[in-house]
């Protein structure tokens, strides 16, 4: 199944929402790579949410690249994500995201949730621990559409 990584358009940041369809290419997989670089190189604290709904999964390679893609960062991600949430209902992707963490564990919070209003309430409670509260009530108010699937 052809794949992409689709980006929100940035709205509601500081929550970076990433939904991942298909199988996405190894180019697509790098280009998710560069974007969420030049996220972290912001300096800005933020949260994600990267959903898995739609994913078919990677080859091998590429779960071995995003493993590199953590250890290169892994100061960067310590610094400024505040955690990340990976919406997941697919036993098969949930082991693909063990042998990730695996190769290479998250170096900050994280989160597996079953459902995009978990995935909401997890991110939303990181921004308010770390006091960003009125980022926390502009997603919360966003929360409906983002349930329903609609974004931007």
């Amino acid at each position: 199944m052809a794949g992409r990584v689709d980006f929100d358009d940035e709205s509601l940041w500081p929550l970076l929402l990433v939904r991942y369809v298909g199988t996405p290419s190894p180019e697509q997989q790098e280009e998710y790579q560069a974007r969420l670089s030049a996220c972290l190189r912001r300096g800005q604290k933020y949260v994600s949410i990267i959903d898995t709904r739609s994913f078919a999964g990677i080859p091998a390679a590429q779960r071995q690249r995003m493993a590199e893609f953590l250890r290169e960062h892994e100061e960067l991600f310590r610094q400024v994500t505040l955690g990340t949430c990976l919406l997941i209902t697919s036993p098969m992707v949930r082991l693909v995201v063990s042998v990730v963490f695996h190769l290479k564990p998250m170096p900050t919070p994280y989160f597996i949730a079953p459902s995009m209003q978990a995935a909401l309430d997890w991110v939303i409670g990181r921004l308010e621990a770390a006091g960003l509260t009125a980022e926390a009530a502009r997603i919360r108010q966003h929360s409906e559409r983002l349930v329903l699937g609609r974004t931007g």
